[in-house]
């Protein structure tokens, strides 16, 4: 699709793209350990605050749909610019925000943003590298990629250490700058336009239905099932995803071929992501505030828990990339899994009060060296199955998954979290109480690597060819 382009301007193509993606990430990861300032600021508890995270992975679920049909629509350029363009929007709302709404609202433009971004890096990547190659590319994807929940935490920890945490909205600003530049400078088209309809219906449809589940399922654990408001969302949520993925089957040009979840290795590979993902947001969220609520360590310790773990996810990203191409996903994934479940029963039975910070960063390691060898494999295992003209639709339709899927996760486990805190009652906040609430939300994550080990076994035994059922 790219034959005019030089070997130079596809570097630069990709260098421009994971840049890109790399500033989407950071920006999830980058308010993680100024939580506990958060809370403070605008009196609000863990689950309250965690929708800074849920809300921009929620915008990224909603959006994905739309994006196979802007990939097809618009050029790459244009497309990324204008990405970018929302960014910075959002980053502005979030530095002036007065108050936790308003933030919410800047959170959500940036989601916009990375919504468009994410998907279509992954797109970029897979139409410029051969098949054979592409799980190098991914791997080369996930070590960018990666690299930002490594140095996100423990600089935002030093920032908010010294400044306000307004002051991470700072940081972000110049970055998404010259990022934009590069996009003007150096991109080119790389995909291939084609003629097709915006579907307004069905936008309408998956923003009530994904943003109604999270909402009543996010409600539901603090008010339970019984609350009127909560079953509304959830009733509501549900019957408008129904019909989403009705009328897609119905549309001769869907916004979301969901058709491709009828692939069977490519629906478990969905699932199994869904699963690695939650797994990821979760460890990478409760530590920092594990860190900073329970044994009562500054926000910079709060950071810098995570940044080895974050670096061995880059550096294990690309090597498992290398591993994809020679030995396929699944018993990488498998190996992946294992180690997640030796780390979550780790991090179950030995966290405590004065758990030496080494035990905590060598356990945490231990979990993002398996992420590693699960996210990207298997991903590629499921688009790889999929036929050329299908890609766009296919990271569409896994990223949207992964982002909602991840999000009702994330909710669910840190839930255990807010439940704990509020055994305290208006006390403030117990180190105890919060320590108890972060070792049930570890066993629930046990729970969760424990089903995706045994899902992975299902996963055929390849290396990643295209599927021929």
């Amino acid at each position: 699709m790219t034959p005019t382009l030089s070997t130079l301007q596809k570097r630069l193509i990709v260098a421009v793209t994971l840049s890109a993606s790399f500033l989407s990430v950071l920006t999830q990861f980058l308010l993680l350990t100024a939580f506990p300032k958060i809370m403070e600021e605008f009196s609000i508890n863990s689950t309250e605050v965690q929708w800074l995270t849920t809300s921009f992975m929620l915008t990224i679920a909603i959006l994905i749909p739309i994006t196979a049909y802007f990939i097809d629509t618009f050029k790459t350029r244009t497309l990324m610019m204008s990405a970018l363009i929302l960014y910075i929007i959002g980053t502005i709302v979030g530095l002036f925000a007065p108050t936790f709404p308003v933030l919410i609202i800047g959170r959500i433009i940036q989601g916009m943003g990375s919504g468009i971004m994410i998907p279509l890096m992954q797109t970029v990547l897979f139409l410029l590298y051969p098949r054979e190659k592409r799980g190098f590319a991914m791997g080369l994807a996930g070590l960018v990629i990666n690299v930002a929940p490594a140095i996100g935490p423990p600089i935002s920890g030093l920032i908010v250490n010294h400044f306000e945490w307004r002051a991470l909205f700072y940081l972000t600003l110049p970055i998404a700058g010259i990022i934009l530049l590069m996009i003007f400078l150096f991109m080119h088209n790389v995909t291939e336009q084609r003629e097709t309809e915006i579907d307004i219906l069905s936008i309408i449809l998956s923003t009530v239905g994904f943003g109604g589940m999270l909402y009543g399922f996010n409600m539901m654990e603090e008010s339970g099932l019984g609350d009127v408001v909560t079953l509304a969302s959830l009733i509501i949520g549900a019957l408008a995803i129904s019909f989403f993925v009705l009328r897609q089957l119905r549309l001769t040009k869907p916004i979301l071929e969901v058709r491709v979840l009828a692939l069977p290795i490519f629906s478990l590979v969905t699932f199994i992501t869904i699963i690695g993902f939650s797994l990821l947001i979760a460890t990478e969220t409760i530590l920092p505030m594990y860190v900073q609520n329970a044994q009562q360590y500054s926000a910079y310790f709060g950071g810098l828990i995570v940044m080895p773990g974050a670096l061995t996810l880059a550096v294990m990203s690309l090597f498992a990339g290398r591993l994809f191409d020679n030995h396929g996903g699944r018993n990488i994934a498998i190996i992946g899994f294992i180690m997640l479940i030796f780390s979550t029963l780790g991090f179950h039975f030995i966290l405590d009060l004065d758990t030496p910070f080494l035990v905590t960063m060598v356990l945490f390691m231990i979990a993002m060296g398996g992420v590693a060898l699960i996210n990207m494999p298997i991903m590629t295992t499921g688009i790889n199955a999929l036929p050329d003209e299908l890609i766009p639709h296919g990271t569409s339709v896994i990223n949207t998954a992964r982002q909602f899927g991840g999000s009702l996760g994330l909710t669910f486990i840190i839930s255990f979290i807010t439940k704990a805190e509020a055994t305290s009652g208006s006390a403030g906040l117990n180190p105890v109480d919060y320590l108890a609430g972060v070792k049930t939300a570890f066993f629930v994550a046990f729970i969760f690597a424990a089903v995706g080990l045994v899902s992975s076994l299902f996963v055929r035994r390849d290396k990643g060819e295209r599927s021929e059922g």
